[in-house]
């Protein structure tokens, strides 16, 4: 197989500006980020604002800025398959999860922003990618999320150039200090996609502790006003948007748990070749080596699928079945390799000097969100099957 100057699948053969890009963004996170996570209260939930300011400045004029929001509006550019590429390097840090980073990198907004107009682009992208800002997609709700076809019950019923939005999101990532969101709710036309500001007059948000450190939120929308002109799209487009933010969201999620498992196996590997039990090296142990060889082959594997699904979506396929495929391996295997990791670094491995516990943590809550691992099953399989997985209903 003849390798090419560009990526292709058949083989992958990085372009060298890409593997640049990888190497820039792995330094900055070894050089500028671990050290300054290492720094801090090994209790923190995240980085300080006077922290991480200046690693924003540092990341954006090194071009390192909403990797995945298009240039023309202020971001790196980066296709699907090179955003994951680029993620798995920015995610070998401690507080990595909800945000490579840590936020360092910025907050892109949700790529169904983009699938708006120039007008709201203008208006609602534009800004957010400049300062920073942190945006919220509210899908979820008390009765689901797994299925928003049939479990969102939020409605929006228009008034002249206005909808008026009643309801209740639950999970919500970032609503409690977002500028501004989108709001999936049930207009007249189906499920709709509302660009909703984050201190709209009705809007409220209560945090909910979970396992992890950074906690999400319930959001209340009581008579909350949005005009037309805030509506993404159709009438009845909203599941079609928030299926495109669904791939790029598993997409994400993949590429940060292969970047997390491969951190947690680079410091089990140095613990296992200095530690030493009974007068030997705990790399001798065929135990560890084999946790050694399957975190391998299943960090291997996993990049393969995140690879390929990435590929898909940047040449027009259908990526949702392949998304999900790499959501759900990365995710379960990330899991099982830190657990293990721990497992060997004994008690050291739960202490909160370490990444390791933080990671399982977040890991955990990674198996739930943005899709469980079971209706990623669901998914592929019934992608398998056809119509003959629905006849139970």
């Amino acid at each position: 197989m003849t390798a090419t100057t560009s990526a292709t699948f058949s083989g992958f053969a990085l372009p060298d500006e890409l593997r640049e890009v990888a190497g820039l963004v792995e330094r900055f996170v070894r050089e500028r980020i671990r050290p300054a996570e290492d720094a801090g209260d090994p209790a923190a939930r995240e980085l300080p604002e006077e922290v991480l300011a200046p690693l924003r400045t540092e990341a954006k004029s090194l071009g390192l800025w909403c990797f995945d929001t298009p240039e023309r509006y202020g971001g790196a550019g980066l296709s699907a398959f090179e955003t994951v590429v680029v993620l798995e390097q920015a995610a070998k840090h401690r507080f990595c999860f909800p945000h490579a980073g840590g936020g360092a990198f910025g907050h892109p907004p949700p790529v169904v922003v983009f699938r708006g107009t120039e007008e709201q682009i203008d208006r609602f992208a534009r800004p957010a990618v400049a300062q920073g800002f942190r945006t919220f997609t509210a899908i979820a709700e008390p009765s689901g999320g797994t299925d928003p076809k049939r479990a969102i019950r939020t409605t929006a019923v228009r008034t002249g150039d206005t909808y008026v939005l009643n309801g209740r999101k639950q999970w919500i990532t970032n609503a409690e200090r977002a500028r501004y969101g989108i709001v999936y709710a049930r207009a007249e036309g189906g499920i709709t996609a509302f660009l909703v500001d984050g201190d709209a007059e009705g809007l409220s948000t209560t945090t909910i502790p979970v396992l992890r450190d950074h906690w999400p939120t319930e959001m209340v929308l009581e008579n909350v006003v949005v005009p037309v002109g805030n509506r993404i799209g159709e009438e009845g487009a909203g599941l079609t948007l928030a299926g495109d933010w669904l791939v790029r969201q598993r997409l994400s999620y993949a590429a940060r748990a292969l970047g997390i498992a491969e951190e947690s196996v680079r410091l089990g590997i140095e613990w296992l070749q200095q530690r030493e039990t009974f007068g030997v090296p705990l790399a001798t142990r065929q135990s560890a080596q084999f946790d050694l060889a399957h975190a391998r082959v299943a960090i291997d594997a996993g990049r393969w699928l995140t690879w390929d699904a990435a590929w898909t979506d940047d040449t027009g396929g259908d990526a949702r079945t392949k998304a999900a495929m790499a959501k759900l391996h990365c995710t379960e295997a990330a899991f099982t390799i830190v657990d293990r990791m721990m497992q060997w670094f004994g008690a050291l491995g739960m202490a909160k000097e370490m990444p390791l516990e933080h990671w399982f943590r977040d890991l955990r809550v990674a198996r739930v969100v943005e899709g469980s691992s079971e209706i990623l099953q669901v998914q592929i399989a019934r992608q398998m099957l056809g119509p003959a997985a629905r006849g139970g209903g």
